[in-house]
């Protein structure tokens, strides 16, 4: 009787992908608590937020590219 190979993968391989995640290096440095909130956002900010971080080298996610235009306005009205 010849065995069959067994491929167990997600149905949706794309959404696992996207899912991505964090290393324990990242995991480390970022000791601070966190709080997570929705945040409802035009369509036609976000495609300009995603046009933007587009432009960088590398890649970079559009919640870190959010997370740093907060960081930017907070320095500029800390002052």
């Amino acid at each position: 009787m010849a065995e069959k190979s067994v491929l167990r993968r997600p149905q949706d391989i794309d959404a696992v992908i996207n899912r991505g995640g964090s290393s324990a290096a990242s995991q480390e440095e970022n000791k601070e608590k966190e709080r997570i909130f929705n945040l409802r956002v035009p369509e036609s900010l976000v495609a300009k937020v995603d046009a933007l971080r587009k432009r960088r080298t590398g890649k970079i996610s559009r919640n870190t590219w959010i997370l740093e235009a907060i960081e930017d306005k907070v320095a500029r009205e800390s002052v």
